[in-house]
């Protein structure tokens, strides 16, 4: 685990720079900017969440080592991306910040969480069954350069957690 300093928080629109940025460095088809902007402008059911360090005026990654982006729709959690910098990995940032997110989602009366994974992805796809997902589906092609199948993974039973 990192013994960094960190916070917790809602990213904001003045996170979208470092975001993109983020996003550029951890992913092969990163989400456009307008994407980004798009998740952090939702309201209601979605929430961008950001592991953050201090950060002094002109760090451009304002400080975020990590983020969660992810919805309640009545009684399921969908995460749609999850990142941690390229030169934070393999700290328990991304297990961390998991499972804050499930407990957000879980306070916000979600049951079962839902996510995908490229099927090659075998760091995320150890956290994600460490932390009790399981395989239910595949997506054949799902992903592009290179064509890959995506994983369909759930998590069951978050309001029985404590």
């Amino acid at each position: 685990m990192s013994g960094e300093a960190l916070v917790l928080e809602e990213a904001g629109l003045e996170d979208l720079e470092a975001l993109a940025l983020l996003e550029r460095r951890s992913f092969s088809h990163p989400w456009a900017v307008s994407g980004l902007r798009e998740a952090l402008a939702a309201s209601g059911r979605g929430l961008f969440l950001v592991l953050r360090a201090p950060f002094g005026r002109g760090d451009p990654e304002r400080g975020i080592r990590a983020y969660c982006v992810f919805e309640t729709v009545v009684d399921e959690m969908h995460i749609h991306n999850l990142a941690v910098h390229p030169d934070h990995r393999r700290r328990g940032l991304g297990r961390r910040l998991l499972r804050l997110a499930l407990e957000t989602a879980r306070g916000r009366g979600a049951e079962t969480a839902h996510l995908e994974v490229r099927a090659s992805n075998w760091a995320a796809l150890a956290l994600y069954r460490a932390l009790g997902f399981e395989t239910t589906g595949v997506r054949r092609g799902y992903y592009t350069g290179p064509c890959e199948d995506a994983l369909l993974l759930r998590r069951s039973g978050l309001r029985d957690q404590s």
